[in-house]
């Protein structure tokens, strides 16, 4: 058995949450490496966030797009990387109780680029030039979220406080987040997306929200032929039916309501019955 198998049963059964925090704790300590490296060697400016990182420049992004993805795997210190892994794990686990393994990397990737894009977009407007966005803290936000919203009654025992609801733990966390991202417009407004994309994936999924509804490839571009389905459900009733239907027509509002089709087959499934 592979150690994300053996990892998995600690994740509460789900591989996703086993690869997404291997991947973001592996990444980490490389990454750390490269960036000492390049301090120790004059080369501040090349460190892994230059290239890994959201450039908050937009223009910048849009030659940069694989940024809106890596940008998750970098994290300026432990204790940002420690933070984000122990709620990561935490909410993960309980939204591995109510999701699939693909909805959960869905909603962890989706709330990170949503938090990428934000962040560089507020940055052109805000004037926040010259950074970058680092770590999966909007990603984290949104699992948070999507966990909160899907569960919000579900008690959880915390130490010298006793059984808190899920929604005010997940409220906390979030205000915490905000806190501590240092008051820039930019770095808020990308944990506000991450937050807000988890959000709506939970509405969305508990009904709340309602998405466009699109034709399956079966049917797509196969439209519905009324006079077709008239004709198919006339068939599928015996002429003694259909008879007794134009007898009623007849009696309650005469024969010349009739049209040319009908009388057509009053006379028809009359000579037949008659045969």
């Amino acid at each position: 058995m592979g150690f994300i198998e053996r990892f998995r049963t600690l994740c509460g059964g789900s591989r996703a949450l086993a690869w997404l925090l291997t991947v973001t704790a592996g990444s980490a300590l490389p990454l750390w490496i490269v960036g000492l490296a390049a301090r120790l060697t004059g080369h501040v400016g090349d460190g892994p966030g230059l290239w890994l990182g959201v450039p908050s420049d937009i223009t910048l992004l849009t030659s940069r797009p694989w940024t809106l993805l890596t940008y998750m795997l970098v994290h300026t210190n432990p204790l940002h990387l420690l933070f984000n892994l122990l709620w990561l794990y935490w909410f993960g686990r309980m939204l591995a109780d109510v999701a699939s393994d693909r909805q959960m990397l869905w909603i962890f990737v989706g709330s990170g680029v949503a938090g990428g894009v934000l962040y560089s977009v507020s940055s052109a407007f805000g004037g926040y030039t010259g950074a970058y966005l680092a770590g999966d803290s909007a990603a984290v936000l949104g699992v948070m979220a999507a966990t909160a919203l899907l569960m919000p009654s579900r008690r959880i025992g915390l130490f010298l406080i006793g059984e808190v609801k899920l929604k005010w733990v997940a409220l906390a966390c979030i205000l915490l987040t905000l806190l501590g991202s240092g008051g820039g417009v930019a770095p808020q407004a990308a944990h506000i997306g991450g937050a807000l994309a988890g959000g709506v994936w939970a509405l969305v999924r508990k009904g709340y929200i309602r998405l466009p509804q699109t034709r399956t490839r079966r049917n797509r571009g196969r439209k519905v032929n009324a006079k077709a389905t008239i004709r198919a459900i006339n068939r599928s009733i015996s002429d003694s039916e259909r008879l007794d239907q134009l007898l009623d027509k007849i009696r309650v509002s005469g024969y010349e309501s009739l049209s040319a089709r009908e009388k057509a087959e009053l006379n028809h499934i009359s000579s037949h019955i008659e045969d």
